[in-house]
């Protein structure tokens, strides 16, 4: 995950899988640093790997911007 943002401490993180199922990625951690690169390794197996899998990201903070640069998901 590459989400560019000037204060990663203000963002929530989520995958949300096919059957509305809530991973979370990032919780508000991080200070004022900036952006997120990062590998998420989640235990979906519970999951069908087919459908529409979301990445919710919410920017809780004032003043500072953002967007996500790129985005892949593996599955074994």
């Amino acid at each position: 995950m590459d989400i560019v943002h000037t204060y990663k401490g203000d963002l929530v993180v989520d995958l949300v899988a096919p059957d509305g199922s809530v991973y979370n990625l990032h919780n508000q951690t991080g200070g004022s640093a900036d952006n997120i690169v990062q590998t998420y390794t989640v235990n979906a197996s519970s999951e069908v790997a087919n459908g529409a899998w979301k990445l919710r990201v919410q920017d809780r903070g004032p003043a500072d911007v953002g967007y996500i640069n790129a985005v892949k998901l593996t599955f074994p």
